[in-house]
């Protein structure tokens, strides 16, 4: 197999990361490795590592909005990746996907109103609706015999009609889920039957596996378009998450005054380098992401395989997008606390617990496979260790 720049180790202690510095504390030991938090142990582009020196060595770092050409490269990925076309008034630029939802929560409901979420998923779809006073109304989805994981159409319908929003993780983090576009369009339905606003995460949009794809919300038809407002980001697809900048995309002007109102009450001017490497990555970096993606879909099959062949008690998902691995561990017979302490203390690896991500997520782990293979390597045979010794 040739060398890929994507073996390279990097050494990120002493570097801030979340990732790497937190590991001893959360988990109790410094020799844990990492495999937690979803961002991955690769160098960003070349191309964009440019484009931030460039802006570096400019002497100025003032308040900055974005410009033309940031607003073009945005407005032609969307176009040549998915025909979606946009205004560039459809696009503001936002702090982060988290931030921007927040915003979104408070321009479209009042404190008690209900937000509906699909658990499990990403915890802050819970910390925001909490942390913004209005209520979280469940619709768990479903998960079949052979690990797949469905929308229950029949719950949400019932449901719906105790709230003002839903909250959509496309593609769904943790199950690695790319919703179809039946699946997406009978969303949009229930919505406008139930007059619904549409929030849709889409940070993990463009780390999708060939035989997916990925569909924009509201790039599906006219309702859609009304209804909802899309959230994306560069930042984990190009891992630059640090620096903070996503783009809300709201179509219709009555759903994008409302939200920039609530914008300029919480936020100002977006990031400079954020937008920096926003514009490198959306015009500059392709051929990195082919190679980001073929290599991160050798990972995720050889993490599937390796837990069919190693760990009869654990199965992994076969995730269509994410860099990010479902576990399912309830053959194993331990509980929550029982698997946490297993992975961290006796297999010396750093997951996240199932449970942190809502109802259907009792006895689950995730794990984050977007690592050098040898590191990669070196997580799973810790776990086969651990489960041999029993």
């Amino acid at each position: 197999m040739r060398q890929s720049l994507f073996d390279e180790i990097i050494d990120r202690r002493g570097s801030g990361s979340i990732k790497w510095e937190l590991t001893e504390k959360l988990y109790g030991g410094s020799d844990v490795l990492p495999m937690w938090v979803a961002d991955m142990d690769f160098p960003a582009p070349g191309p964009l590592i440019r484009a931030l020196t460039e802006r570096v060595e400019h002497p100025v770092y003032g308040y900055t909005e974005a410009d033309g050409l940031t607003v073009k490269a945005v407005l032609g990925r969307m176009r040549r990746l998915y025909g979606w076309n946009l205004a560039k008034e459809d696009l503001i630029f936002t702090p982060g996907v988290v931030p921007a939802m927040a915003v979104a929560l408070r321009a479209c409901t009042e404190p008690g109103d209900g937000v509906l979420v699909m658990p499990p998923v990403y915890p802050p779809f819970f910390s925001l609706v909490r942390e913004e006073g209005r209520r979280i109304v469940e619709s768990p989805l479903l998960c079949d015999e052979e690990g797949r994981w469905e929308i229950d159409f029949v719950d949400l319908e019932e449901k719906a009609r105790d709230a003002k929003i839903l909250l959509l993780c496309s593609p769904h983090n943790p199950v690695g889920r790319v919703w179809s576009r039946s699946e997406l369009e009978s969303l949009v339905q229930l919505a406008s039957r139930h007059e619904l606003t549409l929030i849709s995460d889409e940070i993990h949009g463009e780390i999708v596996y060939p035989e997916n794809e990925h569909i924009p919300l509201a790039g599906l038809n006219e309702e859609a378009r009304q209804r909802t407002i899309s959230c994306i980001a560069a930042s984990k697809t190009f891992n630059v998450a640090g620096l903070a900048t996503s783009v809300t995309i709201i179509e219709d002007p009555a759903l994008r005054r409302a939200f920039k109102k609530s914008l300029g009450a919480i936020t100002g001017h977006p990031n400079l380098f954020g937008l920096c490497a926003l514009r490198a990555a959306f015009t500059d970096c392709d051929e990195w992401l082919g190679e980001l993606i073929e290599y991160l879909d050798a990972n995720r099959r050889l993490t599937a395989e390796f837990f069919a062949a190693e760990c009869p008690g654990v199965r992994a998902n076969l995730p269509e997008a994410t860099f990010l691995s479902w576990l399912d561990c309830r053959e194993t017979g331990m509980n929550d606390s029982e698997l946490a302490r297993f992975f961290a203390r006796q297999a010396k690896v750093g997951l996240n617990p199932g449970v942190s991500f809502g109802t259907g997520g009792s006895g689950f782990m995730r794990l984050n496979f977007a690592a050098p293979r040898t590191l990669l390597e070196e997580g799973l045979g810790r776990i086969k260790e651990a489960f041999n010794r029993g």
